[in-house]
């Protein structure tokens, strides 16, 4: 049993949607224009943003989720625990073929924000025709990958 918390996740997660929702308020024709936030079966937050909240295949859904990430260290019962710092975000979408099936500009607001809060990054393309969700999410390769260059989690 990994001793963790979620409160810095649910923190994160709070104020990341905050910030998007007033990024995609009043969002044009085929934009992304509605924020749900869920979470998952571990509890780590989870925010879908979509058209109108439609969040079927084939329509453009940018998944994120924010989670702690394991401290390497062992408790010291000898069990893995969950660093408090740093978290990881992966963000999802559907593909259109070979391209994002969200627009571009979209794809851009929720990297921008997300950059700003210094975590590992992961991005997921969900198959074409298949719906993004945790599941989808959970069974999907990140096609791109950004850690922190310099964030050493033992001695220096």
């Amino acid at each position: 049993m990994a001793l963790k918390s979620t409160s810095k996740a649910e923190a994160m997660a709070r104020d990341l949607a905050d910030k998007l929702a007033l990024r995609v308020a009043g969002a044009g024709a085929g934009r992304v224009d509605t924020l749900r936030q869920a979470k998952d079966s571990a509890g780590w937050p989870v925010m879908f943003l979509s058209k109108s909240g439609n969040e079927a295949a084939g329509q453009p859904v940018i998944a994120i989720r924010i989670k702690g990430v394991d401290a390497v260290s062992k408790d010291i019962f000898g069990n893995d625990i969950v660093a408090a710092a740093p978290h990881s975000a992966e963000v999802a979408y559907e593909l259109d073929g070979t391209e994002a099936e969200p627009n571009r500009k979209d794809l851009c607001k929720v990297l921008f924000e997300l950059v700003k809060l210094g975590m590992k990054l992961q991005v997921k393309e969900i198959a074409d025709g298949t719906a993004v969700t945790v599941a989808n999410m959970d069974a999907a390769a990140a096609a791109e990958e950004y850690d922190l260059l310099y964030w050493p989690t033992k001695g220096v």
